[in-house]
């Protein structure tokens, strides 16, 4: 715009310079004055008023630009924050865990003392109830023998040392102790233990026919076998083959005496 603009002292000689029409009427004129009046005023701008205006324009672009960095810095610092005060709960939250895992690990370590400490507990103790049972079973017999030493009366004795045999089975049945009758029953190998074997014509194979030991349960569980004697069958030899063998066993010694006699 300042290279088009026109000094006032150039003013005037362009103004010489331009044709003017004699015979234009008067209307015309005023309003060609008018063009011209308005073609100045854009033409003759002030250099102050001019650079103005483009101060304004770039000034306007900075305040932009500011605005906008303004705000993406907040935006990064609201972010940052964020992001500390998300860093500070999982730290906290770590702390937490942490704290809970090292409780965990030390109430793992006293419940594995305790049952420690309780096994031993009841492997020395656990049989106190049973002990307790069996006491007087143990009273009694010290008894019977006191009332045995001196005396000559095997009833008597006999007598208290089977209502001792009761009273331990009867204690030991309270702890669920039972034993079982093998003698006559069929071999068992859950059960029974065999320790012989006898050739009998009474029982078949595989017949407990003696019982050497007596065996126990535990409730359903197994707590001693049975120690026994297993039946062997055998044929029993006939009668008169056996009644013949005799006879010809006892001939024999009288003729040898008759021999010997007749010499």
């Amino acid at each position: 715009m300042r290279s088009m603009a026109l000094t006032e002292n150039e003013k005037p000689t362009e103004a010489m310079d331009e044709p003017t029409d004699v015979t234009s009427s008067p209307e015309q004129a005023e309003v060609e004055q008018e063009d011209s009046d308005k073609l100045d005023d854009d033409l003759f701008l002030s250099p102050d008023e001019d650079d103005e205006e483009v101060i304004v324009v770039e000034g306007g672009d900075d305040d932009s630009d500011a605005a906008a960095l303004a705000e993406q810095a907040a935006l990064q610092a609201k972010a940052l924050e964020e992001a500390n005060a998300r860093i500070d709960a999982l730290a906290e939250e770590r702390d937490e865990v942490k704290n809970k895992l090292m409780r965990s690990v030390a109430d793992l370590e006293n419940y594995r003392r305790r049952v420690e400490r309780e096994k031993e507990d009841l492997r020395k103790y656990g049989i106190d109830k049973v002990v307790s049972d069996l006491i007087p079973a143990v009273d009694n017999f010290e008894r019977a023998l006191q009332h045995a030493d001196g005396k000559e009366d095997p009833g008597g004795i006999v007598d208290g040392v089977t209502m001792i045999y009761k009273q331990i089975i009867n204690a030991l049945a309270k702890y669920g102790v039972q034993g079982f009758v093998s003698k006559g029953e069929p071999f068992d190998p859950q059960r029974h233990e065999a320790i012989q074997q006898v050739e009998t014509t009474e029982f078949d194979t595989g017949t407990v026919v003696e019982e050497y030991q007596k065996g126990y349960f535990l409730h359903d569980r197994l707590l001693r076998p049975a120690m026994v004697a297993v039946a062997k069958r055998i044929e029993a030899p006939q009668t008169e083959e056996s009644g013949d063998t005799d006879g010809e066993d006892d001939a024999s010694p009288e003729g040898g005496e008759t021999s010997q006699h007749q010499d």
